[in-house]
């Protein structure tokens, strides 16, 4: 979880954000899920509204505001993390879906 926290931070966020947990957990369940498709609003939100006792609604909304403030914190990052230059601010899944991809890149050539 440190590099996952570490990597929301260098993008721009901090843990005044409550999506700051929803998407470090999220980014976790994601990195477990590797080599099958995960649903983010029915097996993702769901899980985290429970554990964090909140709703599927609140946790789309405060992951959502996450990805905001990173796609305005620094692009420069956010870009090297997904492989390209992005024309249009992520969506949730994908947002979540490059984090992962990048962090399980990461641990593979360390």
């Amino acid at each position: 979880m440190k590099n996952i926290y570490g990597l929301i931070r260098r993008l721009g966020a901090n843990s005044k954000y409550k999506g700051y947990f929803f998407t470090a957990e999220a980014v976790k369940i994601s990195m477990g899920y590797q080599y099958k498709p995960l649903r983010i609003t029915k097996d993702i939100y769901p899980c985290l509204a429970r554990k964090y006792k909140s709703t599927p609604t609140n946790v789309e909304h405060d992951i959502r505001t996450l990805v905001n403030v990173c796609w305005e914190g620094n692009r420069r990052l956010l870009d090297e993390i997904a492989g390209y230059q992005l024309e249009d601010k992520p969506t949730n899944s994908e947002f979540i879906d490059m984090l992962a991809y990048y962090l399980r890149e990461m641990e593979e050539t360390s």
